[in-house]
């Protein structure tokens, strides 16, 4: 008797578990995650780069997330989701940093931890050192220590992922550091992780996706500048990121004109380049229309790049006007506004 209770209570706990796991794919099936793709966050002295963003900036992008009703979530997260035993929230984000510069936690890190937010790093492993004349360095500046690694860890605001041994661009030599990235992360350091990230967005190799098994790696991360939608049979060694732009940025809005469904706007900016959309807001409704077409670069001093651009807008309301939208320069995908 005692026996038929207890296979009884297993198949109900089983098919519990089941119906639990079909409402957990259900629910995360389709949920658009932006990636968000850091390098350095610097006090801004005038001089920062494409891949330095200002401390106050920072501070403005977290703020707009916060407000915008975002939960930030990390890689581990997407893949317990994608094998049903993790609910995404409603809007989620996932805030990256790329190399393992002091700047994350000197100056990104008390802004995260203030709104209660989570992060991770993806440190090159071969380039941290100690401190003071020790102390390592990369292209955006000097990089965390392997005490500072393991001290940020502990705190837990922001956790730590591989970003290969030497950051080389050549993928051959790379797959060969994945594995020993994660084991020599974890002798100099005690971090475990189980997140890669690739070096110059290097990925889609045969024999990487290997090494990421044999290191026992659950996600790595690419760039690709694009929205990733979580699915059930998505690769998880292929997320795409959206970067997140530094230096300065000096847009400015020009021969802005709407009526009859139909709207067009100059944007100029005069500093860093940057790709970029424009999105109108209605004043009175708050209704928000993201320009058609795809983003286009726009700034000073790189190739491929023009200093100001044309974007317009179908199928607006008839009955509105120039004065009655509020036209606003945005990140490609429409996340942060400039």
């Amino acid at each position: 008797m005692m026996a038929r209770k207890t296979l009884v209570a297993a198949a109900v706990a089983a098919a519990a578990a089941a119906a639990a796991w079909r409402a957990a794919m259900l629910w995360n099936e389709g949920r658009e995650i932006p990636v968000l793709m850091y390098h350095n966050v610097l006090p801004d002295d005038g001089t920062l780069t494409v891949w330095q963003v200002s401390e106050d900036e920072f501070a403005r992008q977290m703020r707009e997330l916060d407000h915008g009703g975002y939960t930030p979530i990390l890689p581990d997260d997407i893949y317990w989701a994608a094998r049903g035993l993790r609910l995404l929230p409603r809007k989620p984000v996932a805030i990256t940093f790329d190399d393992g510069y002091e700047g994350v936690m000197k100056y990104a890190e008390p802004i995260l931890a203030e709104h209660g937010f989570r992060a991770i790093c993806y440190v090159i492993v071969g380039r941290l050192g100690g401190e003071g004349a020790d102390r390592g360095a990369f292209d955006s500046g000097p990089l965390l220590s392997t005490n500072e690694v393991s001290a940020m860890a502990r705190r837990g605001t922001i956790a730590i992922g591989s970003h290969s041994m030497t950051h080389v661009p050549a993928w051959r030599q790379l797959a060969m550091e994945i594995p020993e990235s994660r084991y020599a992360l974890r002798r100099l350091t005690g971090v475990k992780t189980k997140s890669y990230c690739y070096p110059h967005g290097l990925c889609g190799y045969d024999d990487m996706n290997a090494a990421l098994r044999h290191g026992k790696f659950r996600t790595a991360l690419a760039c690709g500048d694009a929205m990733f939608h979580f699915s059930r049979g998505a690769d998880l060694y292929a997320i795409p990121r959206v970067s997140v732009y530094g230096g300065r940025h000096e847009f400015e809005i020009r021969d802005f004109g709407a009526g009859e469904g139909r709207a067009a706007a100059t944007v100029r900016n005069v500093g860093a380049p940057m790709p970029v959309r424009c999105m109108l807001v209605e004043r009175r409704t708050g209704r928000v229309h993201i320009s058609d077409g795809a983003a286009v670069r726009i700034g000073q001093g790189r190739r491929n790049t023009v200093p100001e651009a044309t974007f317009e807008w179908t199928g607006l309301p008839k009955g509105l006007g120039t004065g009655d939208f509020e036209a606003v320069v945005c990140e490609q995908n429409g996340l942060f506004t400039y």
